[in-house]
């Protein structure tokens, strides 16, 4: 009796240990004309949570609820994290693309939101960005109103922001860490356009600030990096 005791009592704790499940709340994020189809994703009620911001690709596209869930993509990873996380994403569409200062702005909103609807502090952000989604990271980094932690970007090219040299002067751009993950099967950014620019970037960052992670078999899409490499997307997170 006493064995089965214990046996019943170790099961409890043991199903007790499990953290909460993530949930996903919607809403939309309206910045003078142009609204953003948004999500949150969180467990119960965070008090001191690392967020995560979510750009996703494909940014002029007629598909304009993206935001809705492409953050959930991340979920994976930050659910075997023993830490309190939040990822939240919000949609660019059309001609409100990542360097507009609408879309970016909504970023902010959705920030105010969460920290309002949690009633927390949310003054330091990561980011993630996939495919043109890398855009929106430079244009955060730039022109958004939080303090960036670190980035990490997929498959990007942003060579059509800034030369890398200039980029790499602005202060901003040199507060946080750079991860690059970039593939040499990527046939939307091919690597011999986008190397020689991340390579100039981060020789100038220095390589305690700025890294490249490279895979010769590496493709464009994020289901082949979680698939192949999904080591290197954990290290980014705590």
């Amino acid at each position: 009796m006493k064995i089965f005791a214990f046996a019943l009592c170790f099961v409890t704790l043991a199903f007790a240990a499990r953290p909460a499940p993530f949930t996903a709340d919607s809403l939309q994020i309206s910045v003078g004309r142009f609204t953003s189809p948004s999500a949150v994703w969180h467990r119960g009620v965070p008090k001191h949570p690392q967020v995560y911001v979510w750009f996703h690709g494909g940014m002029q596209s007629s598909k304009c609820a993206k935001g809705y869930e492409a953050g959930g993509m991340f979920v994976p990873i930050l659910e075997k994290s023993s830490k309190e996380n939040i990822v939240v994403s919000v949609s660019a569409c059309k001609e409100n693309h990542w360097l507009t200062q609408s879309t970016l702005k909504a970023v902010d909103v959705m920030l105010d939101s969460v920290a309002a609807r949690f009633q927390i502090p949310v003054d330091t952000v990561s980011l993630v960005g996939i495919s043109d989604g890398g855009l929106g990271i430079a244009g955060y980094t730039l022109y958004g109103k939080r303090t960036v932690k670190a980035r990490l970007l997929v498959s990007t090219n942003l060579s059509a922001v800034s030369d890398a040299d200039n980029l790499s002067k602005t202060m901003k751009v040199r507060q946080g860490a750079w991860t690059f993950l970039q593939g040499g099967s990527d046939r939307l950014y091919p690597s011999n356009r986008t190397l020689p620019w991340m390579e100039r970037f981060c020789a100038a960052l220095g390589s305690k600030q700025c890294k490249i992670r490279y895979d010769e078999r590496g493709e464009h899409d994020w289901s082949w990096w979680i698939s192949n490499r999904e080591s290197w997307i954990r290290d980014f997170v705590p």
